[in-house]
């Protein structure tokens, strides 16, 4: 009669049994995680970086129809200026005197009318002489407005408080005619824009929260979300967000850029 064989695991069985089982546990939890199952923590919150760059508001490319030479540049690149403030001043004595040339044309136009109206009264010319002498009146009026007009260029100031970005203008130059003669921007009055996924949109509205680190400064800057653009780029399916400093920081210029750490609630 053979032996009953007994039916207790020896030690070697009884690891083999755990090592299955862990294994069985394991291939679970990846296969959860591959099915989008993520612990609700994660899930609720996430804080994603996005490039960005510091632009300015008010940027202007500054140009003259007069062709005359340079007599000032009151500004280099880099200079800071107030609103109103001189940066070039041209030399307009010759337009000048075409001013008095065309208001002396304008003063014997004039003449010419009460001259023609008196004649006509005494039936020495006829009403045709009064209308041509009026219309050269009319056209030398005309042409002295242009000119003085064109005189309030023989000065560039400064429409805004600003930087100089460019300067193309040296003193003694006669400048080209509408040619940029500098480019300016404004410092103070700047945004942030930020190239985000098409589909946190919904989720950055007016006001939310971010922190822009900028890397020329190794800073970070609290600042809100403004607006988003009009449109999405449907090839990298990216869409344009803005947003402003919570205080403007001295130190940031137009052209650093850095990157928004934005709370996206529900993650990407």
């Amino acid at each position: 009669m053979k032996p009953k064989r007994s039916t207790l695991a020896t030690p070697k069985q009884r690891r083999s049994t755990w090592i299955i089982r862990c294994s069985a546990v394991l291939a679970l939890h990846v296969g959860a995680g591959l099915a989008g199952i993520v612990p609700r923590a994660a899930a609720q919150s996430e804080s994603q970086p996005w490039r960005g760059i510091v632009k300015s508001l008010d940027t202007a490319s500054l140009s003259s129809d007069l062709m005359a030479q340079i007599a000032v540049v009151a500004v280099r690149e880099g200079d800071r200026f107030l609103k109103d403030a001189l940066l070039l001043e041209f030399d307009c004595r010759r337009q000048y005197h075409e001013l008095s040339a065309l208001a002396a044309t304008m003063t014997e136009a004039e003449v010419a009318v009460e001259t023609n109206a008196q004649l006509v009264k005494s039936g020495a010319s006829n009403r045709n002489d009064v209308a041509i002498a009026e219309a050269r009146r009319a056209k030398a009026s005309a042409e002295w407005a242009v000119q003085q007009q064109r005189l309030t260029g023989c000065q560039i100031k400064a429409p805004f408080d600003g930087v100089v970005v460019e300067l193309n203008a040296n003193a003694f130059e006669v400048a080209p005619t509408n040619k940029p003669l500098l480019l300016i921007s404004s410092v103070e009055r700047t945004e942030i824009e930020i190239i985000v996924p098409s589909g946190l949109l919904p989720k950055l509205v007016k006001g939310t929260l971010l922190h822009f680190d900028i890397d020329e400064t190794g800073k970070s800057y609290p600042a809100k979300v403004l607006r988003s653009a009009g449109a999405v780029d449907p090839v990298s399916q990216t869409a344009k967000i803005y947003a402003s400093f919570d205080s403007p920081p001295a130190e940031v210029l137009p052209g650093m850029s850095g990157t928004a750490r934005i709370e996206v609630e529900g993650g990407r």
